[in-house]
């Protein structure tokens, strides 16, 4: 072995990992108005990576589910979501739905949106019954949910541009949760 080491084959990829799935599951997700069926597969790609159970990919009426549900766009998703579809826990369901459930849990809804009370995601100690609540790849997090949220993160950007893809915003949410979990410096419930 020299320097970083020999990169894994396929099997010796898999063995590593199936020793990780009996961590902690990582915090449920909402993804509020993505619009293409590629950001909505790679969202499952993220959520099975960091050990999340359950998706929901919310749309803002029942005609919208309807589009998001069809045999084309189903296939979509499956071909970027690399068979991740099948570990993770997904539906697709209108607001009112995804509001409905809210009130049965116990959970800490945040909003991954760059707000006037956001705070810097790496400054800000995540509890350990978080949702992650996404939104459309233009406007973000819809204001009716965005409401239902009790707080806010951002990521600090150090550049001009002012945002990034959703997908890699929540990429980094999630890895941050996790890192929290591991550092034992997590919040539980209250």
């Amino acid at each position: 072995m020299k320097g970083a080491g020999n990169q894994l084959d396929g099997q010796q990829l898999f063995e590593r990992q199936t020793q990780l799935e009996g961590e902690p599951s990582a915090p449920m997700i909402i993804a509020d108005g993505l619009r293409t069926p590629e950001n909505m597969g790679y969202v499952l790609r993220l959520a099975e990576a960091a050990g999340s159970k359950q998706v929901y990919f919310v749309s803002g009426d029942a005609a919208e589910v309807s589009e998001h549900t069809a045999k084309e766009y189903q296939k979509k998703i499956r071909k970027a979501a690399r068979h991740t579809e099948q570990r993770v826990t997904w539906d697709v369901c209108t607001r009112q739905d995804v509001l409905a459930r809210r009130v049965l849990k116990q959970e800490v809804w945040i909003a991954l949106e760059i707000t006037d009370a956001s705070r810097d995601i790496f400054a800000t100690p995540l509890p350990e019954n978080a949702v992650f609540v996404i939104g459309d790849e233009r406007h973000g997090i819809s204001l009716e949910l965005l409401d239902a949220c009790q707080q806010a993160v951002h990521i600090p950007m150090f550049g001009c541009n002012g945002s990034m893809n959703v997908t890699h915003a929540l990429a980094i949410a999630l890895f941050e949760w996790r890192r929290q979990m591991n550092d034992g410096s997590v919040k539980s419930p209250s």
